[in-house]
């Protein structure tokens, strides 16, 4: 028996029927690793029937559930326990991620329903954290407070085709390494955390050098597999296991490149060199092929 504090009536509960979901997903951006859930739209469907989508609503603690999904009705009003997770058979399907703010890049993955727990893909994550589906920022997104910003507009040296959906990991300084993905055009952009200032207190013949005019050295790598067509929507497990590729300085000599210069305050963007002037492209060489 429970009292409604609205109405101050007596409210005699008969009958409590547990809901289990089959499906919930967890999302992070991999630029601040905060969790993200405002804007998205999360759907999934069984493998090859589109058409029975259904979306996922975010939970206060920004985990999209599911409810409804084809097929796992009985599921909602299981037992949960674990003699209830050794009987069930799973079906394939697949999840769509949008965000309709504009601020990560869309994808896909498939994932066994129903799944017990919180889903999420094994990245690489130091140090470990909860189960996540890790989000990638669009080109179009503006820095974050007080990060730096690489970008990079990615082409495949072979083809003169944009990289599509390739990835690049940094790290400036002392600070851990991020990862960002390349668009369907190859437009990279990877917020990164500056490192700390240089200052000197004091020390005799010492110069302090202003922030605005720091730097620091950034170690980046690419990986990348070209993709014939190239998928509207990536593959995220795919993209995450591309091997890596070889990025270019310069194309006279043939130059390989992996580590550039940050500036505080300054926009830091990848470019391959090309006959003594930049070019508004980084050139890129995917693993086996010549340079």
């Amino acid at each position: 028996m429970s009292v409604d504090v609205g109405t101050g009536m007596e409210v005699i509960v008969l009958e409590r029927v547990p809901m289990l979901t089959p499906l919930a997903v967890r999302f992070r951006d991999e630029a601040t690793r905060e969790y993200a859930s405002s804007s998205l739209l999360v759907q999934a469907y069984p493998e090859g029937l589109p058409e029975l989508r259904t979306s996922g609503l975010a939970n206060p603690s920004g985990i999209f559930v599911f409810r409804d999904l084809p097929w796992m009705r009985d599921v909602e009003h299981g037992d949960g326990d674990d003699a209830f997770w050794a009987t069930q058979t799973t079906r394939t399907f697949i999840v769509e991620v949008r965000d309709l703010g504009g601020l990560y890049l869309p994808c896909w993955f498939s994932v066994e329903v129903p799944h017990r727990g919180v889903f999420g893909i094994d990245y690489a994550t130091s140090p470990p954290a909860a189960p996540f589906v890790p989000l990638f920022s669009a080109p179009t997104r503006n820095a974050p407070d007080g990060m730096g910003v690489l970008r990079a507009e990615l082409i495949d040296a072979e083809t003169g085709e944009p990289a599509a959906w390739a990835l690049v990991e940094a790290k400036a300084g002392e600070q851990r390494l991020v990862t960002g993905m390349a668009d369907a055009q190859g437009r990279v952009m990877l917020p990164l955390f500056y490192p700390k200032p240089v200052i000197t207190l004091g020390s005799p013949g010492s110069v302090n050098t202003p922030l605005t005019q720091q730097t620091w050295a950034v170690d980046f790598t690419v990986r990348y597999r070209r993709r014939t067509p190239v998928p509207a929507l990536p593959d995220l497990v795919d993209v995450l296991t591309q091997p890596p590729a070889t990025a270019w300085e310069e194309t006279s000599p043939l130059t390989p490149w992996t580590q550039t210069t940050l500036q505080f305050g300054r926009e830091l963007r990848l470019s391959t060199h090309a006959g003594g002037g930049a070019t508004p492209t980084l050139l890129i060489t995917p693993a086996g092929s010549p340079p």
